[in-house]
Order: structure tokens, then C-alpha cells, then sequence
């Protein structure tokens, strides 16, 4: 079933036929800035004879769709040998009832299809789509969050989107604001640079937050979006409703509720906090996540796959220094995070992680009773004053 794609994942059937005649340009923000480079890339490995099904990974909201997009607009103008270039969002429920007419469209023509964000494996001959392969020249290219969806769906090249480096994000995010609001102010240039800092790189970030401040003339409003950001950047406006959501669909994705719990784990470090993975497993094994009764070496293996596969589902970001392996968390990963943990922010108490944001005095807590988790890490908090007598289900204390 031939469908249209909306920003946020949502699907709306346009018609019941596959359109064979012609390529249908796909819409495409006006401002985009960054990827460059990575579009000729992955233009050239998927005309390569070589590649017969290309896979793009990355997290959510860095720009895989609109680089799909692209690619797919590029044949609107140079569609070489190709007789049908198809842009596609399969329904699994429908896949039995039109695998068979997919299938008489295809098998004689030399095709390209595009597959969207999808999150498992989609068994191409099931659903009608002959196997791309040398002989018959097609190709398949699909988006995914997924680095295991890559694997499973047997690519000959998988190629990451990651985030937009320092200068690129800055370029992106002076064209959401505008000049004009940029030149009000003498300081407004720099609490540009450093909110867009904030985004990391993340292109939707860098789009709606910078949006939202195109009309912000003053240079309080601005340090006051930084304080926002820095303290509970779930409040900043555009948030809730544009961002948090979308990358919201990789966490739901997890498989399991252990799986989960790791995952907002480590959203109690400060930003950009590189977590020691042979420390996680002491920690997960006193939390009650990872059950050491059948022997350390099985639990050690419990919490490698665990972080392994919340790597692989561009949740976390690996790495090594010092002979010490780590995992860290994208600033935006982790406020989607602690979002979720303080029940999508309708009780922030649940949850209070101020780490590493230059506290001097212990935050007010008005309910020490629903306290569960808090993280005080990386402060200069001197004297702990008043401690409350009552917090039962206080299990994880950071300071």
C-alpha cells in the first residue's frame, strides 16, 4: 500500500494503486543545511552495482527522512535506467492482500523503493517486492533508528546519519532565528551559540528551538531560554509537543521493562557525563535490574547486551579512554529521558536529577514521600541542611 509520510510518524493512505508512472517528488523543508556531503555519499553507493539494498541509521529527529527525501527527488531529475521510483510505508496488517499485486508491478520493471522509519525486519519477497540483486539491477532504501533493523534486513551497505557538527548546527540555527533578531542586541549572537549548543547537533532541535526564538528580542529572554534548557528543558516551549515525543517512539520501542529502566538509568549523570560500563553493572545488580544469583561473568554479559543494544538503537553512544569503556547520552536523548521518568513531567518529583548545574543549596522538595530517584551530582552543595525523615521509596541518591 502506497502511502504518505507526515512528520511525526503518522500515516494517511493516498491511494490503492502503485503509481509506476513517473517519480512523485516528495515536499521538503526549504531551509536545510547540513548532510551534504553525506547525500552525494549515499547517492553514489546506491547507484553503485554493488548495492542492491542500502540501510540509513541514526536517532531520531537527525535528519534520515529528509535525506531519503532527497535522494528521492534526485531522480525527479536524473532517473538514469530506472522505470518506476517508488516511495512506500508498508502496512504489515495489509501485506498478505497486496503482496501479490506489488509483486505483478515489480517483477518485470527495474524499480527503486524507498521504505521510511521502519523499526523491524520487512521480509521483501513476502510483501512483493523482488530481491534487488545484480542481475535485476533494483535497489531498496530504507530509514531506520536501528542499527540491528540494518542487520536483519541483510544490507550490502548501511550508512549512519549523525548529528550536524559545531559549525553546521550554528549555520542551521542563524537561519531559524533570522538575522534581524540575531542584530538586536550586541549579546544576542552569543546566547545564540550557546542555546544551540544545547541542541548537540540534533537538526529538530535546532529547527524548533530555533524558530521559537526568532521573535525573542531581549537579551533576558534569551538567558532566560538557557535557564529553562539547562534546569528542565521538558518546559522549554516546542518541546513537549515537537520534539520529546517523536524521539519518544525509540524508547517505546524497547523491548522489555528492564531494558527501559537501564535506559532512564542513565539519564541521572550530568550532561555529557562519560559512564564507566563496569560501574553500571554494580549499579544495575543493586537496583535489582540485572540478577547476579547465576553468577557475576552471566550478569556482566546481561549488562554489555543491554547497553550493546541500546547503542545499536542510537539511545546511547559508546566509546573508550584510558582503557575504559563508556556509554554517554545526547543531551536531547536525555531530557527526552527525564521527561519520561517524571511521568512525561506531570510530576517532577518523582524523579530530580540536577546534576552538574552548580547548585549551592539542596533543591526544595515539597514531597519527600514520592521522591524515588534523585542525582545531585557534580554540585558544590557544601551542607546538606533539614534532611527529610520521610522517604521511604527513596532508592537512588547521587551526590
Amino acid at each position: 500500500m502506497v502511502k504518505s509520510t507526515s512528520s511525526k510518524g503518522k500515516f494517511d493512505v493516498v491511494t490503492e494503486k502503485v503509481q509506476v508512472t513517473e517519480v512523485e517528488e516528495m515536499p521538503i523543508q526549504p531551509t536545510i543545511v547540513g548532510h551534504e556531503a553525506l547525500l552525494e555519499k549515499v547517492w553514489n553507493r546506491l547507484m553503485d552495482d554493488g548495492v542492491g539494498v542500502l540501510g540509513l541509521y541514526g536517532m531520531g529527529g537527525v535528519g534520515k527522512t529528509t535525506l531519503l527525501a532527497q535522494i528521492n527527488n534526485k531522480f525527479t531529475k536524473a532517473r538514469g535506467s530506472f522505470h518506476v521510483v517508488i516511495w512506500v510505508v508498508w502496512d504489515k496488517k495489509n501485506e498478505n492482500r497486496r503482496a501479490l499485486d506489488i509483486h505483478k508491478v515489480l517483477k518485470r520493471r527495474k524499480f527503486v523503493l524507498f521504505l521510511d522509519d521502519i523499526w523491524a525486519k520487512v521480509n521483501l519477497p513476502t510483501i512483493g517486492v523482488p530481491y534487488p540483486d545484480v542481475v535485476n539491477g533494483c535497489k531498496v532504501a530504507f530509514t531506520t533508528r536501528s542499527r540491528d533493523v540494518c542487520g536483519r534486513m541483510e544490507v550490502d551497505e548501511m550508512m549512519e546519519v549523525s548529528c550536524l557538527g559545531p559549525d553546521k548546527a550554528w549555520e542551521l540555527f542563524q537561519k531559524k532565528v533570522g538575522d534581524s533578531t540575531l542584530k538586536i542586541h550586541a549579546d544576542i549572537p552569543d546566547l545564540a551559540r550557546q542555546l544551540a549548543g544545547k541542541c548537540s547537533g540534533l537538526p529538530l532541535a535546532l529547527n524548533v528551538i530555533g524558530e521559537t526564538m526568532s521573535c525573542k528580542s531581549t537579551v533576558q529572554e534569551w538567558r532566560h531560554a538557557i535557564d529553562v534548557l539547562t534546569l528542565s528543558a521538558a518546559d522549554f516551549s516546542g518541546m513537549k509537543d515537537e520534539i520529546l515525543p517523536i524521539l519518544k517512539y525509540s524508547y517505546d520501542s524497547l523491548n522489555g521493562e528492564v531494558m527501559k529502566s537501564c535506559f532512564l538509568y542513565c539519564s541521572l549523570f550530568p550532561e555529557d557525563y562519560l559512564i564507566d560500563k563496569e560501574r553500571l553493572v554494580d549499579y544495575w545488580i543493586c537496583e535489582g535490574f540485572i540478577d547476579e544469583s547465576q553468577g557475576r561473568e552471566r550478569a556482566i554479559n546481561q549488562v554489555y547486551e543491554i547497553l550493546g543494544t541500546l547503542v545499536r538503537a542510537c539511545l546511547l553512544v559508546e566509546g573508550e579512554m584510558n582503557n575504559i569503556s563508556y556509554v554517554t547520552m545526547h543531551d536531547v536523548v536525555r531530557d527526552m529521558a527525564l521527561w519520561i521518568a517524571s511521568d512525561l513531567g506531570k510530576d517532577k518529583e518523582i524523579y530530580i536529577v540536577q546534576a552538574g548545574v552548580d547548585l549551592r543549596n539542596m533543591p526544595d522538595v515539597k514531597n519527600w514521600k514520592g521522591v524515588k530517584k534523585m542525582s545531585l551530582m557534580r554540585n558544590n552543595i557544601e551542607r546538606i541542611c533539614g534532611s527529610p525523615d520521610q522517604c521511604a521509596q527513596l532508592t537512588t541518591l547521587f551526590l
